[in-house]
């Protein structure tokens, strides 16, 4: 005859079948937890952030190389919007920033919009490696908070010396306001086609963020026009403007929809644990490290979409292109310009 056991025995067994098959999953191989191996990329990217960093200050790569007339960081060409819009980029920030922390304390968990605000926030240090052959894109040294580009101190770096390339770290905070808003732009109509038509495809999806992005982003060749930065080498054949000081490279439009429908993406699509692509196996870490391993899987995956847009952009500058026939008087170029 089969024994059968009373309620409370059943319920003993079953709690310990649970326990195995959790005991299990933690000792999976790490290939069914993708959150662990972008995770090591995140903390890859971060050691080489950090020693490019340390190199760059210890060396004084901070300090730009002196144009006798005008650049070099004198201040006789100011304008009100080089203070404006560095000034705004850190507000912005700032008030994003704020909002994602009491969004993350009301949820009682690391969001994944503020875990994707600080990745963007830490890429940031890839903005130079566009230019890692050719200058493509020059910074206006008269720009509140202009240094010398920590570029040269990247290993296997191509293009000028220290001192010689400006970057502006304040006005790239802006990137980071604008990223993340227009990747949520991007969720949001989304969700409204996907709403609309319940039997869309994934890729047909990717497919309307990817035009979203494209459409935000035609608001950047007016952002040209300020005179914050000029692109110093652009295909004359797909190039608004072509050889002006605010020329405009329409293959831009193109690395921006790819890296910001790349984000979207990634954000929109989540398993039955409300876990992205890049974090999937978090829950079955340990809690006190969930939140660590989250966040360095976010900051691998976003500072590879950069990295993916800047070697677009340095592998196009190879096939050649046009500079500005000449500057405007209030911008101030970098040494080697």
């Amino acid at each position: 005859m089969t024994q059968q056991l009373p309620p409370h025995g059943r319920a003993a067994v079953t709690a310990g079948v649970t326990q195995v098959t959790a005991d299990q999953d933690r000792t999976r191989p790490v290939v069914r937890r993708p959150v662990l191996g972008w995770a090591a990329a995140g903390a890859a990217f971060l050691a080489l952030q950090t020693y490019v960093f340390v190199r760059w200050a210890a060396d004084g790569g901070y300090r730009l190389v002196d144009v006798p007339g005008g650049g070099g960081g004198q201040l006789g060409h100011r304008r009100i919007v080089d203070v404006l819009l560095p000034a705004t980029s850190v507000a912005g920030v700032l008030v994003l920033g704020f909002w994602l922390v009491r969004r993350s304390l009301a949820e009682r968990r690391l969001s994944f919009d503020a875990l994707l605000f600080t990745g963007v926030v830490l890429a940031g240090w890839l903005s130079p490696l566009m230019n890692w052959f050719h200058p493509v894109l020059i910074a206006n040294t008269h720009v509140l908070g202009s240094v010398g580009s920590w570029g040269p101190y990247v290993p296997g770096w191509r293009g000028l010396p220290p001192g010689q390339e400006a970057e502006l770290p304040l006005v790239t905070f802006s990137l980071c306001s604008t990223v993340l808003l227009g990747v949520l732009g991007c969720c949001h109509v989304m969700a409204r086609v996907r709403g609309r038509w319940p039997g869309v495809r994934a890729w047909q999806l990717v497919g309307a963020a990817f035009l979203t992005a494209v459409a935000f982003d035609l608001s950047e060749p007016f952002i040209s026009f300020a005179g914050v930065s000029v692109w110093s080498r652009a295909l004359p054949a797909v190039t608004l403007w072509s050889g002006a000081w605010y020329q405009f490279p329409l293959y831009q439009l193109l690395g921006t929809g790819l890296a910001s429908g790349s984000l979207s993406a990634l954000r929109f699509f989540r398993d039955e644990r409300d876990e992205t692509l890049v974090e999937r196996g978090a829950w079955r870490l340990p809690g006190r490290v969930r939140p660590w391993v989250r966040f360095l899987a976010v900051v691998g995956a976003v500072n590879a979409v950069m990295l993916g847009y800047s070697v677009l952009q340095a592998a196009l500058s190879l096939i050649g292109g046009q500079p500005p026939g000449a500057l405007p008087d209030f911008f101030g170029p970098p040494a080697a310009y």
